[in-house]
């Protein structure tokens, strides 16, 4: 048994009855206007409405007895949302380090658990390099969003549900579409697909405004870019120097899909119009780049990542009404 499937098993059973195996949504709509089988992974119905939950239980449950007494992790929102809910969860203290462009609601949502939260620089990487230093400064456990291996096997546990959850209907995937930022979900999608089906073809997808880790792989090398704001907040922001997640998005992702702002924008709204699910704007990019990509996609069976629901309640009006 290769790495990942035996560490994403470990990881499915001590997830099993703490985070929900989401449901994987036949979308005979977005079938018919790509001429494809289209199947939704509703991660936006997670217990901190996205995937992120996975990998913060799972960290945070393999922590040794002297790394409990204190946790210091950074996001760009939903990491904090989900790994200040596992601090809760497993009676752990903990500090969430946040960039100053962070949404106020998410910001909301972080505080609602017992955690402190530090503001700390624009940009991810430079909000990273400030919480690795306090943690170091305190004796505190640092936990990246992405760059640990115990994030990736977590995430791997979201394709091993999908591959179960298309044999019970005797369906085989082709092809799935993974929103990217740091490249943990990406990452530990591809490595357990590596092992397990190594066919099934593994397309990421980032907002233009922030397509750091697709620039970069198209580079050979992790770039520091500037982002630009985005209805994809989630993903947004620079890929840390050396992360564990670069040779997974270089070598096992077979392409990117860059989407615009009215594209992502667009893919809310279908999915709120035609199935009434309310994704935040990562949790839309796959649909994005299916709707772009088409013809590409055309007699194959396609699963679609909705990574999360942290929206801002007044964006869809705002989308709407644009």
């Amino acid at each position: 048994m290769n790495r990942f499937e035996e560490q994403a098993e470990q990881a499915a059973s001590i997830l099993a009855g703490v985070i929900h195996a989401t449901p994987l949504t036949d979308s005979n709509q977005l079938g018919r206007a790509v001429g494809a089988k289209v199947y939704l992974k509703q991660e936006n119905l997670q217990v901190t409405n996205c995937c992120k939950a996975r990998s913060a239980y799972f960290m945070l449950s393999r922590l040794l007895p002297a790394e409990k007494h204190h946790l210091v992790t950074v996001s760009t929102g939903n990491n904090g949302i989900s790994m200040s809910w596992a601090m809760r969860k497993l009676g752990i203290p903990g500090t969430v380090f946040l960039p100053g462009t962070v949404k106020a609601h998410k910001v909301a949502a972080i505080r609602r658990n017992p955690v402190e939260v530090i503001f700390s620089g624009d940009d991810i990487v430079e909000t990273e390099v400030t919480a690795r230093a306090f943690a170091a400064e305190h004796g505190a456990t640092f936990r990246s969003p992405y760059n640990e291996w115990d994030a990736m096997f977590a995430q791997a546990t979201i394709v091993r549900e999908i591959l179960e959850q298309l044999a019970a209907l005797d369906e085989q995937l082709d092809a799935i579409l993974v929103p990217v930022g740091g490249g943990g979900l990406i990452g530990g999608i591809a490595g357990f697909l590596r092992a397990v089906r190594p066919n099934v073809e593994i397309i990421g997808v980032q907002p233009d405004n922030s397509a750091i880790m697709a620039h970069s792989v198209r580079a050979g090398k992790i770039l520091v870019m500037p982002s630009l704001p985005t209805l994809s907040d989630a993903t947004a922001g620079g890929v840390e120097q050396g992360a564990i997640t670069f040779e997974y998005c270089r070598d096992y992702v077979a392409d990117y899909v860059l989407v615009s702002e009215e594209e992502i924008g667009q893919a809310m709204l279908l999915l709120h119009d035609w199935h009434d699910i309310t994704v935040e704007g990562s949790g839309a990019l796959a649909v994005a780049a299916l709707l772009k990509r088409a013809d590409h996609f055309k007699g194959k069976t396609v699963a679609l990542l909705l990574c999360g629901a942290n929206v801002d309640p007044l964006l869809l009006e705002q989308l709407k009404k644009a």
